[in-house]
Order: C-alpha cells, then sequence, then structure tokens
C-alpha cells in the first residue's frame, strides 16, 4: 500500500483547539533561542519546524500552515520589541522559510511523494533560497555578509590570541590559534553560503524526519523513516563535477564550485548516517548507545567515512547487501 493510499485509509483525528497555537509558540520559542542563546542557534533553528511538522503530519498541511503563520507572527513580535523595523522583518522571512518549507514537503509526502525525494526536495528548496539571497547580498550597495564576518573574525582573533597568551600558553600554541582563526576567516568568507547550505541540509533532515517521528503512530509519519533515505545515483555526478570544479577551475569559479561542493558533502553525509542508522537499529535496541554512537561517527575523519558510505550506496546498495530486518522503533 502507498503512502497515498494509507493515508486515505486513516481517518485524521479532531483538531484540539489550543493545538495550533502551542505548537506555534513552542516554534517560536525554539526559533527565538539562538537570539538569546547563540551556541544553541544552530540545534534551536531546525528543532523550530519539528513541532508545526508534527501538526502537519498528524491534522493536514493546513493546520501545519497556520501554526507555521502563528510562529512567524510571534518572531515578528519579538523582533520589532528588540531590534524593530527590517530586522524584524527579516528575522519572521527566515522563521517563516524554517518552518514552512518543510510543512509543504509534508504536503508532497500525503500527496504520494516518495519521502526520500520530499526530503531532497526541501533541501533543493532551502539551498535555492540560500543563493538567491546570495546574489541579493553580493549586488546590494551596502556591506556584503562575507565582509561582515571577515571584520567580525578581525575584531575577536587578537582578543583570543591575547588570553590565550595570559593564560600561559607558550608562544607557538599562541601561533596556532591565530592562524586557525585566520585560515577559519578566509573560509567563511569564500565559501560562507555553501555552508550556510550544509547547515540547511542537515536541519532540514532533523526537521523532517524528526517531525515525522514526533508525528508517529500516522500513515505519512511512519513512511518517514530516517534509515530508509536514498539519494538519486544523478547526486553522485553533480558531486564529482562540482568536486573537479573546485580542484581544477580557476579564481571565481572553483568558489562558486565550493560553494555547491559543500552542502553535497552534507548531503551525503546524512545519507551515510541514515545507512548506519538502518544497521544500528538492528544492532543495538538500546537507543541511548545508538545516540551516543552517531555522535562518535559525526566526528573527522569519521565522518569523512560516513560521506563516502553515502556517497557509492548508489551502486552498492550497502541496505541490501547487509540483509536483514530493520528493528521499528
Amino acid at each position: 500500500m502507498s503512502s497515498q493510499d494509507a493515508h486515505a485509509a486513516t481517518p485524521t483525528p479532531s483538531l484540539n483547539r489550543f493545538e495550533i497555537p502551542v505548537a506555534g509558540a513552542a516554534s517560536a520559542a525554539l526559533f527565538a533561542a539562538f537570539l538569546a542563546l547563540p551556541i544553541f542557534g544552530t540545534l534551536g533553528i531546525p528543532l523550530a519546524a519539528i513541532p508545526v511538522v508534527r501538526i502537519a503530519h498528524r491534522r493536514g498541511v493546513a493546520a501545519g500552515a497556520l501554526a507555521g503563520l502563528v510562529a512567524a507572527a510571534v518572531v515578528l513580535g519579538l523582533g520589532w520589541a528588540t531590534a524593530g523595523g527590517l530586522s524584524a522583518l527579516a528575522m519572521a522571512f527566515f522563521a517563516a522559510a524554517v518552518v514552512g518549507l518543510p510543512t509543504a514537503s509534508v504536503g508532497f509526502l500525503r500527496a504520494g511523494a516518495d519521502p526520500s525525494r520530499c526530503y531532497l526536495g526541501l533541501c533543493i528548496a532551502g539551498v535555492a533560497l540560500i543563493a538567491g539571497l546570495a546574489a541579493v547580498s553580493a549586488g546590494s550597495p551596502g556591506q556584503s555578509l562575507e565582509s561582515e564576518i571577515t571584520a567580525t573574525f578581525d575584531r575577536v582573533t587578537p582578543g583570543v590570541a591575547e588570553s590565550y597568551r595570559r593564560s600561559g600558553a607558550d608562544a607557538d600554541t599562541v601561533a596556532r590559534v591565530r592562524s586557525t582563526l585566520e585560515s577559519s576567516r578566509e573560509i567563511a568568507r569564500r565559501y560562507l553560503w555553501g555552508l550556510f547550505g550544509a547547515m540547511w541540509v542537515a536541519g532540514a533532515a532533523i526537521a523532517f524526519y524528526g517531525g515525522a517521528l514526533a508525528a508517529r503512530p500516522g500513515a505519512t509519519a511512519d513512511a518517514a523513516r530516517f534509515e530508509t533515505l536514498r539519494v538519486p545515483a544523478a547526486a553522485a555526478g553533480l558531486f564529482a563535477a562540482s568536486g573537479a570544479g573546485f580542484g581544477l577551475l580557476p579564481g571565481e569559479a572553483a568558489r562558486i564550485a565550493g560553494n555547491l561542493l559543500i552542502p553535497l558533502a552534507a548531503l551525503y553525509f546524512v545519507a551515510g548516517l541514515s545507512i548506519i542508522c538502518h544497521f544500528f537499529r538492528r544492532w543495538f535496541r538500546f537507543r541511548l548507545l545508538r545516540a551516543g554512537l552517531y555522535v562518535v561517527v559525526s566526528y573527522i575523519p569519521l565522518n569523512v567515512g560516513v560521506a563516502l558510505l553515502g556517497l557509492f550506496d548508489w551502486y552498492v546498495d550497502f541496505r541490501r547487501k547487509g540483509g536483514g530486518r530493520t528493528e521499528q522503533s
């Protein structure tokens, strides 16, 4: 039975009148957390979509869209009270995109689309939006975001190096810290938008699959399982082409290829992690142990191996080679 047939056969439960505003408020709180706690922000932003995606799975896309509008309105109000004007509108637009695009992907899933393609469509939509923002930033008369990032590194680097010196670090350690920050500044300047794209790809997986997990049991939520994610073979060709362009093309062309290569590498890391998830769910019943192992394989150099696992899955089909039945949990 397809996900569309299963959804048609499953009655939608009645909607509690508080569900939409509570989901919207929870989403807005998670989204706004990165303004108060920037370190939490990288996790809080993708988590912000989970309450809204859960509503979309359980109550329909229209209910999810209403919850998303509530979240955007709350963020707009918070932004207006703290920053005002254009900053508030920008934050509200960002919040609407963060929760709206994953909600739209659920709409395609409810219409019978393949879950992996729904996730890939979500990745493409977000990266396209980021590319558009990059073009607008490059053409704007004011200071570009890359320049602001570079200036921030220039301000922070001397203070960080001095703090290491005062703590008693030797001259070589201080020099390595300064060199690392300067290298990070250059990477951020050249590949900022690619890094944003990689963050979107990883965050979209949290929003799409985390929202489905929160909505289970349910026809569409049960269909969207992370361990079944597959990337089409055509993406491997795009990855190879962008890698070749990054290594062989000169100047600006290499920078563009690099900004495309980074989110593709993130996509293959997510795909590799889904393969590992498939086997971990069979081998380890203790969820806390599985969570710890996911953290371990996310570190260098293991994360490179995970990405290669995802890259070559179209050819090897590791899940079929491994055989067996996945534990549903």
